[in-house]
This record gives structure tokens, sequence and C-alpha cells, in this order.
């Protein structure tokens, strides 16, 4: 639809047009893993999906688990995990040599929970760290034996490629986090500080995806070194963005905010606007602000004049 609107033939191209100026590339994988069988296609880690169609097109829906039907810890330990040495970085080398005016946001896998629920499926998962704490554990230990030189390798062989490493762990609903704040210090806290003391080392800057209510964990987050949160989904319980500068500003940068659900999607283009010079003049006051929608992917029944209206606004109406 953009680009049909803009009359380009590129996602690049129609960043351009809309005025975003970072750009999220993924480094490259090569693992035996990475396949297609019949409509199942394959990822590095052994996880299986396939496209479901909908009303507004299709999307990939995990439908393997690799680590689901594994009932002790040898299994898990044994299981074909990729390595670091597999990992190459072309594509964030050639996104800067492309765009060497915008900011470079490198990507590498999913983070240490996010990945353990799809390795083992989120109801077994979920289990697993109420009922099997060690074999949660080891999951996540695993992932991160391949996360954490995978991030030092990228920062080290391409630290001038990037300038922000994004990584998605999504622990909250709608009402609030999936796990409680003692269960979050003992398993995600800690090698979320260890991602953001790699990064900035070679000083670079840590963005945290996760959607949702985040409020009562944006301390620990904020503790182990995240700089940005992405997406801020205002509509979740307690994310008002007046509480979330006051109470946060000081300490860590937003990236999102605009609403998908009861804005973007549903407003007028003067909504958008509206709720675009808001976000600015609260979450933006002395900086620390990235517009965005307030949801990664922004949604087939959007409407056309509703995207333009949020990124219209912003370059025209909110110049710092």
């Amino acid at each position: 639809m953009l680009m049909k609107h803009f009359n380009v033939s590129s996602h690049d191209q129609v960043w351009d047009s809309l005025h975003i100026d970072t750009r999220l590339v993924g480094a490259n994988h090569h693992h035996p893993h990475i396949r297609k069988e019949g409509e199942i296609s394959y990822d590095f880690w052994g996880i299986g999906a396939k496209p479901q169609v909908y009303s507004g097109g299709t999307y990939s829906e995990y439908c393997h688990h690799p680590l689901a039907g594994m009932t002790c810890m040898s299994e898990i330990e044994n299981y074909d995990w990729p390595t670091p040495g597999e990992l190459s970085f072309d594509s964030i080398r050639k996104a800067r040599t492309a765009a060497p005016d915008k900011a470079i946001i490198a990507h590498i896998s999913h983070a240490g929970y996010f990945k353990a629920t799809h390795m083992r499926g989120m109801e077994q998962f979920m289990m697993d760290l109420a009922a099997d704490p060690d074999v949660a554990g080891t999951i996540i230990r695993k992932v991160n034996d391949y996360m954490f030189p995978a991030i030092e390798r990228l920062c080290r062989e391409a630290g001038d490629s990037f300038d922000i490493f994004y990584i998605a762990d999504d622990f909250c609903t709608t009402n609030g986090p999936l796990i409680s704040p003692d269960m979050f210090r003992e398993y995600i806290q800690p090698y979320l500080k260890r991602y953001a003391d790699i990064v900035h080392k070679y000083g670079k800057k840590l963005l945290l995806h996760t959607c949702g209510s985040t409020r009562k964990l944006l301390p620990d987050i904020i503790d182990a070194g995240v700089d940005l949160m992405e997406p801020v989904q205002t509509s979740a319980e307690g994310m008002a963005v007046e509480g979330l500068k006051r109470d946060f500003g000081g300490r860590m940068s937003f990236y999102g905010g605009i609403d998908l659900i009861t804005v973007l999607s549903t407003g007028t283009p003067e909504d958008v606007r509206l709720e675009v010079l808001k976000n600015f003049q609260v979450l933006g006051r002395h900086g620390g602000y990235i517009v965005g929608p307030g949801h990664t992917y922004i949604q087939p029944d959007c409407p056309l004049e509703n995207i333009l209206a949020m990124y219209e606004t912003a370059y025209h109406e909110c110049a710092y």
C-alpha cells in the first residue's frame, strides 16, 4: 500500500518517503537447521513456522518447537545448538554503506526468555519456570551461550557499521508481566545486564523490544542498563506517557508510543496528529523520544492516511 502510494519499489524508498532515519538490519545466519520442508520453514535454532492466512494477508505462525518433547537435561544440553561462528555481518555492513546518514540498528536474535518460549513452546516453558526451574534455567543459559559471544563478535567485527543493538524479549501482557518481579530478577535481568555491558563497552546503545505493561519491571530493566524501550504500548496498564516520563524519563529513552489499537487503526488523521504532538510534548520534553507505532508492526487495517499523518506530523511539526 505504501509502495503504491509513493510509487516506489523498495522498503528503503518507503522509509525515506516517510522521513524514517533508522534502519533495522539483521545479521546473516548459516546453520543446517535452516531449511524448508513443505510449507514449514525452519530457522537456525530449528524452530519451524508456517504461513497462516487471515483477512489482511499472511503471517508466520510457529508450529514446531524443537525442545518440546524433551524430558531430561541431557537431551537439552546435547541439542544441536547454533554457534556464533556461523554468523556473518555482511548485511549490516551493506546497510551502513547504503545509508551512512541513518542510525543502523543491528539485530541477531531474540533474547533468552523469548527464545526459550519458542524453543520449548510457551505453555511448556511457563510450566518449566514454575515446576522445573532447572530445565527453564538451562534453556535460557544455552540460548545465551550463543547470544553473549555473538553480540561480542558483532561489536568487535562490525562495530563501525551500527549504532544501536536491538533485542526482543516479550515477557508482559496488556495487564502486567507474565512472571513475577523476583523471577524476572533471577532469570532475565542478569543476561540483559550482560547484553548492555557488552554493547556499552563498544560505545553502542541497547534497545529492548517488549510489548505490553512493563511498568512494574521498568526499574529492573533500567538497572540492567537498557537505554531505549520499544514499542511503548500506551494503552496497556500503567503505560500512560505522563507517568513514564515523570518516573523514568531521566534514565531511559522511549521509542514508539502512537497507539495502534485506539488511535492509528481506528482514529482519524487529526486524532493521530494530536497523539503525535502529545507524545513529543510529554515523552520528548528535553529529548529522549523516537516517534513510532505502539506495536512494532503496523497492521493492514491501519488506514493509509493515518500512517502518513503520524510521520508527517513528526517530521514537519515536531522538530527539536
